[in-house]
């Protein structure tokens, strides 16, 4: 009998599919000017510029990747394979680990972005731990 998959890891996979999407393009967009920037500074012999070009250049390249594991982990939940619930739990855990980094390297607006963005992050965690959802998986 296959298992069926709950509402919230369809919304989970969909969210990871619109992330997925939006950092491929921005991504794709950073490695543009990336290139062209480090080209030109190339070109006109501006050390400084080519090497700013070369830093978006990786990463764009860095985001991309990144991008295209939000599409396996996305299609590996849609699956309910194993892998997709680790790989789910390090990414949105490296996102709340980042966010609680954050909290503290700003004053009072950064604190209270900070918290905010901890809610979504927190709250993911907090419905990929349930015991329910652990099971589904295999955990």
């Amino acid at each position: 009998m296959a298992k069926q998959r709950p509402t919230g890891i369809t919304l989970l996979a969909i969210a990871f599919i619109i992330l997925g999407v939006l950092s491929f393009v921005w991504s794709l967009l950073v490695f543009g000017v990336g290139a062209v920037t480090g080209l030109t500074g190339s070109i006109i012999g501006a050390e400084n510029v080519a090497s700013l070009g070369g830093s978006n250049v990786f990463g764009g390249m860095v985001g991309m990747a990144a991008a295209v594991l939000d599409f396996i982990i996305a299609f590996g939940l849609l699956r309910l394979k194993p892998w997709a619930w680790l790989l789910a739990l390090i990414g949105v855990g490296l996102n709340f680990i980042s966010g609680i980094v954050g909290i503290f390297q700003g004053g009072f607006f950064a604190l209270c972005c900070g918290l905010l963005g901890l809610l979504v992050p927190g709250a993911i965690l907090f419905y990929l731990l349930r015991p329910e959802i652990r099971r589904l998986f295999g955990r």
